[in-house]
């Protein structure tokens, strides 16, 4: 794996840690995510319309851009409530960790991608790894509502994944994110205008800072993906954003007090010792 592809993978788990901190700080605030998303559809215009408009819902990509925006708008909802319930050094793992392995399993079979043995291990020790930091006890009720979602979170990653690695086979990346984003913010309208109206003003007045950072970090953030994606195995791409999920949960221990443990050190361990294998291969 090249080395720019694998540092520009690193950059981006570095900011999905980051956004995703700043979602947990306003417990996974929907109407805080759904403000973020206009926000970047706005910020995002003037470089969409200089270097991509031609480029913007063709024939071609248009069934793409509609299927991840679905996964999205499901990924978005089900994080919201993941964050309600759980705390972010156990809600991250188990999303991301399940995203991996659902991601590898349909890649290799849909997308026909052949793994090394030092990938394939790789891979194995960065799911376990994940895992290690995501269980744990404590109130039943909500740990079990939380890994309910985040569960929900990691099909969609995996979905996703897979949807938007074709999907970038054939539009730049830029103008397949754009649409993306697009089309999240449109099949979350509904639900907000019905659901969530007054929250939704609460939001706008109180959290303002945290809609930009998440807003312009998830899209930044997978921005670099789709650009890697064009370049590398989707299985190998998804296990090393999981970097991330070691980086949540330090965030989640020293600026959120949450409980860490032996357990949660030794999967940090299986992270770091997982990049390197896949690294390797």
């Amino acid at each position: 794996m090249a080395i720019s592809a694998f540092a520009l993978v690193i950059l981006s788990a570095a900011l999905h840690a980051l956004w995703n901190f700043a979602t947990k700080k306003v417990s996974g605030n929907i109407c805080v995510l759904y403000i973020g998303l206009l926000l970047a559809c706005i910020i995002y215009v003037p470089f969409v319309l200089a270097f991509v408009s031609s480029e913007l819902f063709t024939a071609a990509t248009l069934p793409y851009i509609i299927a991840t925006g679905i996964i999205h708008t499901i990924y978005f909802f089900a994080l919201s409530k993941a964050y309600n319930y759980g705390e972010i050094s156990t809600v991250y793992p188990i999303a991301r960790g399940t995203g991996i392995a659902g991601t590898t399993l349909v890649a290799s079979v849909l997308l026909q991608e052949t793994l090394s043995l030092f990938g394939i291990i790789g891979i194995l020790s960065i799911t376990l790894g994940t895992f290690l930091i995501g269980l744990k006890h404590g109130n039943r009720k909500y740990h079990y509502i939380s890994l309910s979602f985040a569960l929900v979170v990691g099909v969609m990653i995996a979905s996703y994944s897979i949807v938007d690695k074709l999907g970038v086979g054939i539009v730049s990346p830029l103008a397949y994110l754009y649409g993306l984003i697009v089309f999240t913010a449109i099949f979350l309208t509904p639900y907000i205008m019905i659901r969530e109206r007054v929250e939704l003003k609460y939001a706008w007045r109180k959290f303002k800072k945290f809609s930009l950072i998440i807003g312009i970090g998830s899209v930044s953030t997978y921005l670099i993906i789709l650009f890697v994606f064009q370049r590398v195995h989707v299985s190998y791409v998804v296990a090393i954003r999981e970097l991330a999920v070691a980086i949540g949960a330090l965030l989640g221990f020293i600026f959120l007090h949450e409980h860490h443990s032996k357990r949660k050190i030794a999967g940090i361990i299986c992270i770091v010792l997982g990049l390197i294998m896949i690294k390797m291969a």
